[in-house]
């Protein structure tokens, strides 16, 4: 069965990297983007989908408010929220506006395809350290050590060089972009393989996305 699946996010060049990494799923397809919460809600009424992968921080309209306008008017289309916000107050409003799992984007990596292949089976899918903040827990302190030091982890150079592998340029067209050799650039890709412990392309499109690159470097 093929999942059908809206990438709903104001960031371009973001939703270009999720859809490498779901696109690298056997029977999953992105049939709609939206990059707002108001395009959202036309496209959820005329698409046929099997899922909604929705931020929250938006224009025209909020994710959640479009979770609530979606459910109410397709309420057997899932929603899965993939944010940057780990605080407990957005993750109950997008559970009570009615979505079926909440990630963090941090964790896009490891955690979106598992995500969407539980929500899709009708279960609910939480973000494993926000699960406490449901029942009342102290809320973990929200301190990111691991990207800190991923962000000592590659230069200024390596990092120009991630991104425009993450957004699909070749060898050559990374060369004319940053005025480096052909050879050079090969270099560098070896050595952020080696970094990072990637052993295919899609390993460094998912890092890069993890430690939000592509997004503050738009």
């Amino acid at each position: 069965m093929t999942v059908r699946i809206m990438l709903v996010d104001d960031h371009p060049v973001f939703r270009s990297g999720l859809k490498t990494i779901i696109l690298a799923e056997e029977n999953f397809e992105v049939v709609a983007e939206a990059d707002n919460g108001k395009t959202a809600i036309e496209k959820a009424c005329r698409t046929n989908l099997d899922i909604i992968i929705m931020d929250i921080n938006m224009p025209e309209k909020d994710g959640i408010e479009a979770t609530k306008e979606i459910m109410a008017k397709n309420p057997d289309v899932k929603i899965l929220i993939l944010t940057m916000y780990s605080d407990e107050a957005y993750l109950k409003e997008g559970l009570n506006a009615g979505a079926s799992g909440y990630v963090l984007k941090r964790a896009v990596d490891t955690e979106l395809i598992t995500a969407i292949k539980t929500v899709i089976r009708g279960e609910h899918y939480i973000y494993p350290t926000l699960i406490p903040s449901l029942y009342g827990k102290p809320k973990e302190q929200n301190i990111d050590i691991n990207t800190s030091v991923e962000d000592d982890l590659l230069s200024q150079r390596e990092k120009e060089v991630l991104r425009l592998i993450a957004l699909g340029y070749t060898q050559k067209e990374i060369s004319t972009e940053l005025f480096i050799s052909i050879k050079t650039v090969e270099t560098y890709k070896a050595r952020l393989m080696d970094k990072i412990g990637a052993k295919k392309k899609s390993d460094l499109v998912k890092y890069a996305l993890k430690t939000e690159l592509l997004t503050n470097m738009d």
